[in-house]
């Protein structure tokens, strides 16, 4: 089974993560931290990577 990584920091994604709705496409990060990144900037993280 392959690790999900987070698209703000690249750590690993452990248990479900948190989600985060921007844009009507919703985003699994790692931590509160990245989510409220990912708030702050979502223009950065919906580009693919």
């Amino acid at each position: 089974m392959a690790t999900k990584k987070c698209p703000v920091c690249d750590w690993a994604i452990k248990d479900d993560g948190k989600t985060v709705e921007v844009d009507g496409k919703t985003i699994t990060v790692c931590c509160d931290d990245c989510a409220t990144k990912v708030q702050t900037n979502p223009e950065k993280y919906l580009k693919p990577r």
